[in-house]
């Protein structure tokens, strides 16, 4: 007798050593596990092996919806397995509350939600105060018979309801339906417990990446903001940047149809397009949005037109007071040599409009320009101790840039934007599976043939991430409505300068075709472009610009 007792204090034990193992390994399991689906099947199999359940459900609380979605439907004897790593449930999801708003506790799974108790039942049909006829129903027409059942909530240590776990017909080594157990139900809570601690963990993990997804496009659209030109520069550049990436994903063919990402490296590289532009967060307004040489804080065109009007009040002035030869005289000593002196008003209205349209900045000037904008600035005099001049010494020097509106300082402040790019972004400890979100984002503007900046860096120093940003980058800039210094492109003429950025050596070839044979470019038009914009590009006449 004392040893049959031993016998069965040792069992026993060992069985408890075993279930103390079991769920150490699960735990482990668990706890280093971020993939959803793979917690879902370790949840599963390990329920049954313990219990030997012939079936089981996982649901998860949806929080927007409100309802219990399937996560797992599986059923040995009907070989039934969906969800978790083998597909979606394509079953609808349950609904927690009737059309008035009221919790539904007439069916055991959502009773089990709202009182976030355990129930089982060694015959389900037989549990009363259920509406079991959905059971009843499933079974009959599957030829099926559900019987002991255990159904329990997964709780997070707030003790919110994440999910459910419900298994069907336990089973004894020869096959026979049985109860589920003390030990089964023991085992399950516990295992329930160090799942809804893996489930918590992973939404925790989604929320911070999603608190810094919303957190990123904040800041991108606050420094959109900045701008009243440019307003949705970063957001464009992102999407593009995210379309690049999924429909390279898709190819199967070509020089690329090896390139992918995967997930984690999809967001890495959206957050680098989200951060692209991050740095002119210190650039000052009256640089981005410069739309003319002469803008300030005004457009000082108004400032030259008003003393090109002052000037010639005053000529008419001096031409009433003084005799023609004195006139004249003032003339030539004023104006020159070159300036017909009964045509000195035409002579000032047509300076003025060649001001005006060089203000704009939308030509290449020529040397001879140049001169002449330098021999506007000499007009300089006093008269009857008043000083008179057309345009001063700094609106010359601004008149006088070349291409553009923006000044060699302001050009190098403008560039300043991706260092500070990456002096901000580099400061973030991202988590490891995003750790170059600052690289990408900060090397947009490098060039593969080495001449881009801020580092200069050439071909095998830029990764492929940077490149698809850059192409992005220059394609939306290009095509904007909103740019203050430039004209939009039609399609046409945008693609036209990205294939000789290619053939000067700027641009990844590779990445241009697919832009190019993909129609991603059209793609983006339809969705972001003025109609007007939208004309039928030659791509193979583009393609051999640089082939």
């Amino acid at each position: 007798m004392l040893n049959q007792v031993v016998e069965k204090i040792n069992d026993l034990a060992q069985k408890q050593v075993e279930h103390i193992q079991r769920l150490t390994r699960i735990g482990e399991a668990l706890s280093g596990e971020t993939d959803l689906a793979k917690i879902f099947d370790m949840i599963l199999e390990e329920a049954i092996e313990y219990t030997g359940a012939d079936g089981a459900t996982i649901y998860m609380y949806n929080e927007q919806t409100q309802h219990l979605e399937f996560e797992i439907v599986y059923n040995r004897t009907m070989n039934m397995r969906q969800g978790g790593s083998h597909g979606k449930v394509d079953w609808p999801p349950i609904p927690l509350y009737d059309e008035h708003g009221k919790p539904r506790i007439n069916r055991i799974v959502t009773s089990v939600y709202h009182t976030k108790e355990l129930v089982y039942f060694d015959d389900v049909y037989k549990a009363e105060g259920y509406d079991v006829s959905g059971t009843m129903m499933t079974d009959k027409s599957r030829n099926y018979r559900s019987k002991s059942m255990v159904t329990l909530p997964l709780k997070n240590h707030e003790n919110e309801v994440l999910g459910i776990i419900q298994m069907i017909n336990a089973m004894d080594k020869d096959g026979n339906i049985i109860s589920f157990n003390d030990e089964h139900r023991t085992m399950l809570s516990s295992l329930a417990s160090q799942a809804a601690i893996a489930l918590s963990n992973r939404h925790l993990i989604e929320s911070l990446e999603t608190l810094l997804m919303q957190f990123m496009s904040a800041i991108a659209k606050a420094i959109e903001r900045k701008s009243k030109y440019s307003s949705n520069h970063i957001t464009r550049v992102a999407e593009l940047t995210d379309m690049f990436a999924l429909k390279l994903n898709e190819n199967g063919r070509g020089k690329l149809k090896d390139l992918k990402f995967n997930a984690n490296e999809l967001k890495e590289l959206s957050m680098a397009g989200m951060m692209h532009d991050v740095g002119k967060i210190v650039t000052p307004e009256s640089i981005m949005d410069k739309s003319t040489k002469l803008e300030t804080i005004m457009d000082r065109i108004s400032l030259v037109s008003q003393r090109f009007i002052t000037m010639k009040t005053l000529l008419r002035y001096v031409k009433a007071s003084l005799p023609a030869a004195e006139y004249e005289a003032r003339i030539k000593a004023w104006f020159g040599d070159k300036v017909e002196v009964d045509k000195i008003e035409a002579y000032l209205d047509s300076e003025l409009e060649f001001i005006t349209k060089v203000n704009q900045g939308g030509e290449w000037l020529s040397d001879e320009v140049v001169d002449r904008i330098s021999a506007l600035a000499e007009i300089n005099f006093e008269y009857e101790g008043l000083h008179y001049f057309l345009i001063s010494e700094d609106e010359m020097k601004n008149l006088q840039i070349r291409k553009g509106t923006l000044m060699p300082e302001e050009i190098k402040e403008m560039a300043q934007h991706v260092s500070v790019t990456w002096e901000m972004l580099s400061r973030l400890t991202f988590p490891k599976k995003y750790a170059n979100v600052a690289t990408y984002a900060a090397q947009h503007h490098e060039k593969l043939n080495g001449t881009g900046y801020p580092h200069g860096l050439t071909a095998e120093q830029i990764p492929m991430q940077s490149r698809i940003i850059a192409i992005a980058d220059i394609f939306e800039a290009l095509t904007a409505p909103d740019r203050p210094y430039t004209k939009a492109k039609t399609l046409s003429q945008a693609l036209n300068i990205m294939a000789k950025c290619v053939k000067d050596g700027e641009l990844d070839r590779d990445l241009v075709d697919f832009f190019l044979e993909s129609g991603l470019y059209l793609d983006f038009a339809n969705e972001y472009m003025d109609p007007a914009q939208i004309d039928d590009p030659d791509i193979e006449a583009l393609k051999s610009i640089y082939s």
